[in-house]
């Protein structure tokens, strides 16, 4: 059965996460976490992003759209700050297979050369961190990812690149290779050209007559909309997608203020 994996590249938008100098988080994350996603694309699962552009993301909608999804596993790719150097990687310390996936992926990260700080539990009394609690509670192995620190001279030479963030990125994904026994692809499937992304952040919807709702699962519409959209984050739940009236409100945040409502994807004429 082909795996649903979520990968949460974090913070992004107007939540830069740690920055150091050049060096700013949000956007090293979302290097490792396409390359992740890219070295997948040649095993039998499913990926899902919490954002594959510069839009700011939550812990919650994450968590609720890993859920929606049915993820097996979710991957939160971070970057540390504030002193220290070397990896680390969270689990909820009540899931073994979180932990067992943490081990998977501290291996792969010193495989990259890099000292490790350990595999850390988190709980409601250390390390509290939403992304692990609130899969954990989901029934989701989490694990939250500190791949080197922005602050730190040494770490800062293996993340000063590209192809060094497609090599970190490369480590989550084998690790989730093995946690998952992912099988490789035939290889006239993976002849094919990559699927493009059918869907994404900021990309303009011309609607005629379409349905608006309050909610991806909501049962009736508020009313009908004619006129131009914006995608809102390109993210297709249970077959909808949010919308926003124009470009400067893509990503934004707070969605209660800049979400115009959720419409079915067959309604999104992509132009």
């Amino acid at each position: 059965m082909t795996k649903t994996i979520f990968i949460d590249a974090g913070h992004g938008g107007k939540d830069p996460g740690a920055v150091s100098g050049t060096f700013i988080e949000k956007d090293l994350n979302l290097k490792a976490a396409l390359a992740a996603r890219n070295f997948l694309s040649d095993y039998d699962c499913k990926v899902i992003m919490s954002r594959e552009t510069d839009t700011g993301t939550r812990i919650n909608t994450s968590a609720a759209n890993a859920a929606k999804a049915g993820a097996d596993v979710y991957a939160a790719i971070h970057h540390n700050a504030a002193g220290g150097d070397g990896c680390e990687v969270f689990y909820w310390h009540t899931d073994p297979k979180a932990k067992a996936l943490a081990t998977e992926l501290i291996e792969r990260f010193k495989a990259l050369g890099q000292n490790s700080r350990g595999i850390k539990p988190s709980s409601e009394k250390s390390y509290n961190f939403g992304v692990c609690r609130i899969n954990a509670k989901n029934g989701i192995p989490a694990v939250l990812g500190e791949f080197a620190f922005v602050d730190n001279a040494t770490d800062r030479k293996i993340i000063d690149s590209d192809e060094k963030l497609k090599k970190e990125g490369e480590a989550y994904a084998l690790a989730l290779i093995n946690f998952l026994g992912l099988k490789k692809l035939p290889k006239k499937e993976l002849q094919k050209e990559p699927a493009k992304a059918a869907f994404a952040a900021g990309q303009k919807v011309r609607l005629r007559n379409a349905p608006l709702f309050v909610s991806s699962s909501a049962k009736r519409p508020l009313r009908n909309i004619t006129g131009e959209y914006r995608l809102y984050d390109g993210i297709l739940i249970l077959n909808r997608l949010r919308i926003t009236l124009s470009k400067e409100f893509v990503g934004r945040l707070p969605i209660s203020k800049n979400v115009t409502g959720w419409i079915n994807s067959a309604d999104a004429l992509l132009q």
